[in-house]
């Protein structure tokens, strides 16, 4: 056992050595003995046992000396003096358990255009900071988005720590099955390449050049009796098509030139929000810097920022047009890309022109064969 964890204790008087292979043959675990120069032994008694080798030892006569306390005892004795302290601990270890079995935040990932639907899902499921986390049923929540937002590719709700966070992908919608005759429609413009009919009638044919909302199965067959019914049109339509996307670039950049003035305040973030402190300077243009840590001992996520402005002039002045071009090509078909991911491996070309004085517009182009058709008119 180890030393720090029991009683040192001196033992004077004669026959210290006796008493203490008496104790040992009963069972006590003594540590640390050490014979000292008056007719006494130093030794280290566990805090489970001091009481009854304290009270042996002064029954036989010896005189006990306490060298050293157990953190124990030293605990129970401060608690004792200054129960307030004790009585602190215990709140405060009750407010820590009750606070950490709550969701301090709710945070929506990827939301996009849904995060106002998944905002007042929320609240009418009643999920808001402070909720009880075993109220919550993430796989319920789940399910239920999923079904309330067809249009979502997926949803993921979990609690990380004691953050609840929602998570959309948004995908493609299923097409939806119409009920009763229908035509076929082309979604884009295009040149046919291969038409495939399910059911219904082509209206065009291998290398036609369609536009979007052209009909290229009309929903019409004739029987073997000549008569014309309305079906529901059905089939697939493989075209050449083409995709672009353009971005706008700037020839000019802002250069700027500290003035020398600076002005520098706190901001404090928390679930609930940033509350600052300062005023805003009247700065027509300022470089900033961000400084952040996070707050120690804050029973809340608290993160404070320091926030230096310094004052700054600008000037227009013109870029290089060679790297404005370069850019602007890389950009566009970064975007082309994002909006239309099957062009992600195909060849793309793009078209620079300036639009107006200090701005440039950047076109990508790409060729690639998809279906179009898609269920339009219906009688």
């Amino acid at each position: 056992m180890k030393g720090d964890r029991g009683v040192k204790m001196r033992l004077e008087g004669l026959g210290a050595e006796k008493l203490i292979n008496g104790l040992w043959k009963e069972g006590v675990p003594l540590s640390g003995i050490r014979r000292t120069k008056k007719r006494g032994v130093d030794v280290t008694v566990p805090q489970a046992h001091f009481r009854r080798v304290k009270e042996e030892a002064r029954e036989k006569g010896f005189q006990v000396t306490v060298l050293r306390v157990s953190y124990q005892q030293k605990i129970k004795k401060t608690l004792r003096k200054r129960w307030g302290i004790g009585a602190g601990m215990v709140a405060g270890l009750c407010l820590a358990a009750l606070t950490l079995s709550c969701v301090w935040q709710v945070e929506m990932v990827d939301a996009g255009k849904y995060a106002g639907e998944v905002r007042l899902f929320l609240e009418e499921k009643s999920i808001r900071p402070w909720i009880r986390q075993k109220d919550v049923d993430t796989a319920k929540l789940q399910e239920q988005l999923l079904w309330r937002l067809p249009e979502v590719k997926w949803v993921f709700v979990k609690m990380t720590g004691v953050k609840l966070q929602v998570k959309l992908e948004e995908g493609v919608a299923a097409p939806k099955e119409k009920e009763g005759p229908g035509d076929i429609v082309a979604a884009m413009d295009g040149v046919i390449e291969r038409l495939t009919v399910f059911s219904g009638t082509a209206m065009c044919k291998e290398g036609d050049v369609v536009h979007k909302g052209q009909v290229l199965i009309k929903g019409e067959e004739t029987d073997k009796d000549g008569q014309v019914r309305r079906v529901q049109a059905q089939g697939q339509a493989m075209a050449r098509v083409w995709v672009r996307e353009s971005i706008r670039m700037r020839t000019e950049e802002m250069m700027t030139t500290p003035t020398g003035r600076m002005e520098e305040r706190f901001l404090f973030r928390t679930p609930f929000g940033v509350y600052t402190f300062g005023k805003e300077p009247d700065f027509l243009m300022a470089d900033r810097e961000y400084t952040a840590y996070p707050l120690p001992g804050a029973w809340v996520p608290v993160t404070v920022i320091r926030e230096r402005m310094y004052e700054c002039s600008g000037e227009w002045t013109e870029r290089n047009m060679q790297e404005v071009v370069l850019e602007g090509e890389k950009a566009a078909k970064e975007a082309l890309v994002r909006a239309w991911p099957e062009t992600a491996d195909l060849d793309k070309t793009t078209k620079t022109s300036m639009i107006e004085r200090g701005i440039v517009e950047v076109v990508a182009f790409a060729q690639m064969t998809k279906d179009i058709a898609q269920s339009g008119n219906q009688p």
